[in-house]
């Protein structure tokens, strides 16, 4: 198969072909610096303020819809298939002002202007997606707490939110053109569907970029490059990148890799691929797993959940990775591949120590499986960060209890995982057993809570010290005991 040597993208209409040495610069270096679209602003350089948000829309997702991303902590290789939309391209076909343009001027949603750009483009992004959903507007304006979800990924230091919240709130949707309907033409789409069909490869000296097209050809370039990273999103390796100076050299991405994005769901198990990001995964099990898309809103913003993956978030190890903990409890599996064949590792296996797992040299992780809570049972998910939104969590912790039917709150089985409180996510296995068989009760708390915090071991750092996650933990469990004596 003919393999390219350049990446594809369209920025505002326009196609770009971007090879070795502008292939491994971020997005936002790239629209600054080469392209000379300034409008788009850095300001953390760690897709944490939004100053940098433009929209994107890849041709290989199912959802054809254009959704906000950070383009400081994306390299430019990783833009293959897609069409951006920066601030420049807001503006309407005669040249207009957008109706979010509009609205931020009339009720003062600017001052110093650094924010500006990244709130435009999305308030731009959210008008879309209200535009293009199926059931058409439902309402003239945006509703005020989806603009305040909306804009949990950007900051602003000057203007106290209130005018951008009431610029957001005036917007006539009715008066509003679907970008989409301006960017991705029949023949643009058909362009990208058609350049993504062939693998893409990019080297230079200092940087190499595959991507490949099937799992044949990722696991033989993994064996034949042991050195190559895997990448699903770059949200973490973007800011080591940007932060650490850990230049990004030699990486493999797995998004031209159809069976990759596909969440498949069976009467008691989801299966979810390598490169299903965090949105698609809330949105998908919302109705099935209500509590874990409720609290897939807690963390992260919508620009970073836009790119962002589960896979990536079990490969990255972290033991505050904000997921880990509900894997735990919910009998994951982690569906490894490689060019020796396929195998699977239960989740409570994955992890051996501090950001170390069981990942062999050329493994893959291909997708990730787990339990759909049944109706006998209660699924509690907690997190204690700093902030509210944008904040790694210090302590966080999922509880799955399942009722017994011998008895009112008599509990059959219990599986309890924290995160923060030890090297790695952790399963307190002895704690789950003191509440197997037993009955909801005062006295039932305190024995958990003492065996809780003799098998926790957190240590101090900068996001709070020993005792601090210690009281936390305890707290989160006193919750879950108040929570579902009520259910």
């Amino acid at each position: 198969m003919k393999i390219r040597n350049e990446a594809v993208f369209y920025i505002n209409g326009k196609r770009y072909s971007v090879g070795a040495p502008q292939a491994g610069l971020m997005l936002s270096d790239f629209l600054r610096y080469e392209l000379s679209l300034t409008g788009t602003k850095v300001v953390c350089a760690e897709g944490g303020c939004g100053a940098c948000t433009v929209l994107c829309l890849f041709i290989k997702k199912k959802s054809q819809t254009y959704l906000p991303v950070n383009s400081c902590i994306i390299p430019v290789a990783l833009m293959d298939g897609s069409s951006i939309i920066t601030i420049e391209g807001i503006q309407t076909a005669q040249h207009e002002l957008h109706e979010v343009q509009k609205n931020i001027l009339k009720h003062h949603g600017s001052q110093c202007g650094f924010c500006t750009p990244g709130v435009v483009v999305t308030l731009a992004g959210m008008v879309e997606k209200t535009l293009n959903k199926p059931e058409g507007l439902v309402s003239k304006k945006p509703e005020r707490q989806k603009i305040k979800n909306a804009l949990t990924g950007n900051l602003c230091r000057c203007t106290g939110y209130e005018p951008i919240i009431k610029s957001g709130s005036n917007i006539d949707l009715s008066k509003c053109t679907p970008l989409q309907s301006r960017y991705l033409s029949r023949s643009e789409e058909k362009d990208l569907l058609n350049t993504v069909k062939q693998p893409l490869l990019i080297e230079s000296e200092g940087f190499s970029y595959f991507s490949p097209t099937s799992m044949s050809e990722a696991v033989k370039y993994l064996a034949e490059n042991k050195d190559a990273c895997i990448v699903s999103s770059c949200t973490a390796l973007g800011v080591s990148h940007n932060k650490y100076k850990i230049r990004l050299r030699n990486l493999m991405s797995l998004q031209l890799i159809d069976e990759y994005h596909r969440i498949s769901m069976q009467k008691s198990r989801i299966h979810v691929g390598a490169r299903v990001t965090l949105s698609e995964l809330r949105t998908a099990v919302a109705a099935k797993i209500p509590e874990l898309s409720r609290f897939i809103n807690l963390f992260a913003s919508p620009q970073i959940k836009n790119m962002a993956t589960l896979a990536g978030n079990v490969g990255n190890a972290s033991p505050v990775g904000d997921l880990l903990p509900f894997l735990l409890v919910s009998d994951a599996k982690i569906f490894l591949i490689s060019k020796h064949g396929k195998r699977t590792v239960p989740v409570e296996e994955f992890f051996i120590d501090y950001k170390k797992t069981v990942l062999r040299r050329g493994e893959i992780i291909s997708a990730i499986s787990f339990d759909i809570p049944g109706k006998n049972e209660v699924l509690r998910m907690f997190k204690a960060s700093q902030r509210k939104d944008l904040d790694i969590s210090a302590v966080s912790a999922v509880f799955r209890i399942v009722w017994s039917e011998q008895g009112p709150k008599k509990i059959a089985s219990a599986r309890i995982a924290y995160g923060g409180v030890g090297p790695t996510p952790m399963r307190l296995f002895k704690t789950e057993r003191l509440l197997e068989g037993a009955h909801l009760s005062p006295e039932l708390f305190s024995k958990t809570a003492v065996r809780l915090q003799s098998e926790i071991h957190p240590t101090s750092d900068l996001r709070g010290s020993e005792a601090y996650r210690r009281i936390v933990a305890q707290n989160f469990l006193r919750r879950l005991f108040l929570e579902v004596c009520e259910t």
